[in-house]
């Protein structure tokens, strides 16, 4: 997708920047980002939209070089944190500090950072050399440096041979690289990324997000990325912090937050989880009114076990599948990685690691 605009104020026509101009040059590289700045550091951060707080004074740190994803459902707050974090839009309390400089009352423009938007927000009429120039050439960057860093930007995202191409005639994922060297090109401290996925096929969105953590990680620039995707969260985060109704429920590494989800909310969010009940819940430390929840990976079907449940659905996944037990009225799922018992067929049933929840909040995690 593009963003169509006149030309009457952006339109490069007579004006010198021309392709050959950008591309005349060899590039000799981007500069990395650690070393300029020190990360990102909200405090307190709140807006109140329709009445309500949509994001209700959150606290986020982000290292140098680090890459932190917020994650969440829609209307969870994540991309209004991500746009005042940006300053698109004004903060009602809290503070927005950007290599150790308070930038909360500072302009866009003027601010240490780069934003990749969900629609790309590319200009139809500029080729994709043109467009990854314009930022530089509103800044008045020198002629010869902007085409060092646009040739080094396209290379970088391997869109060289795309470099005199309009957005109209390339691809959606090829887009969504254009708009990733736009931003990178300015060499910001903080890259700020809004969905960046959302406009692609499933099987493309793996491609482009591998590109954008392996750009983050060649280039070490402090990352944010706004997100709904659980899978694109866990894959290319160092940290993820999951939003839900304007707060930051939990914030912890990949791992870490799918082994231990410090919520209920968390939990159900993250992955798959079954109630354990009735027979299934012997043995668990838990009280009456815990919620006690296992993951499909903890359930294992074996011959050995005095618990049994009677398969109800297998629902293929690829290299594995997915086997729903019924024992009376409890529903438990299991990860099965070789072939999967038939439906109707009773099998034994033993449990791993559950997690143990009182009043919504982490409580226990073993047998």
């Amino acid at each position: 997708m593009t963003t169509s605009t006149s030309t009457s104020s952006t339109s490069t026509e007579g004006d010198p920047m021309t392709d050959a101009t950008l591309l005349a040059e060899p590039a000799p590289g981007l500069q990395a980002a650690p070393g300029r700045g020190g990360g990102l550091l909200v405090r307190g951060l709140r807006k109140r939209l329709g009445g309500r707080d949509v994001v209700a004074g959150i606290d986020l740190d982000v290292a140098p070089g680090e890459l932190v994803s917020l994650l969440g459902p829609s209307g969870c707050g994540k991309t209004t944190t991500l746009r005042m974090v940006a300053g698109f839009l004004p903060v009602d309390d809290g503070t927005v500090a950007m290599g150790g400089r308070d930038v909360t009352d500072t302009g866009p423009e003027r601010r240490p950072s780069a934003m990749v938007f969900q629609n790309y927000a590319l200009w139809p009429h500029m080729t994709v050399t043109q467009n990854v120039a314009f930022p530089l050439r509103t800044r008045r960057v020198p002629k010869q440096q902007t085409a060092e860093r646009v040739r080094a930007a396209l290379e970088l995202v391997g869109l060289s041979h795309h470099a005199t191409s309009k957005p109209t005639a390339i691809s959606g994922g090829e887009q969504q690289r254009v708009a990733l060297a736009r931003a990178v090109v300015q060499e910001p401290d903080v890259l700020l990324l809004d969905e960046p996925l959302s406009n692609l096929d499933a099987k493309l969105r793996v491609s482009v997000r591998d590109e954008i953590r392996r750009i983050q990680q060649r280039l070490g620039i402090t990352t944010v990325i706004v997100t709904h995707d659980q899978d694109e969260a866990l894959s290319v985060s160092d940290r993820i912090a999951v939003m839900h109704d304007g707060r930051i429920e939990q914030i912890a590494a990949p791992a870490e937050l799918y082994a231990r989800p410090a919520t209920e909310f968390v939990a159900s969010f993250i992955g798959s989880t079954s109630a354990v009940g009735g027979r299934f819940a012997i043995g668990v430390d838990s009280r009456p009114g815990d919620t006690v929840l296992v993951r499909p990976e903890q359930v294992v079907l074996c011959d050995d076990s005095p618990l049994t449940a009677t398969v109800s659905r297998v629902l293929m996944r690829g290299h594995f599948a997915e086997v729903v037990l019924r024992a009376d009225d409890d529903e438990l799922r299991a990860f099965v990685s070789g072939p999967p018992p038939s439906v109707g067929h009773a099998v034994g049933v033993r449990l791993g690691d559950v997690l143990v929840y009182r009043e919504g909040v982490l409580v226990g995690g073993a047998r």
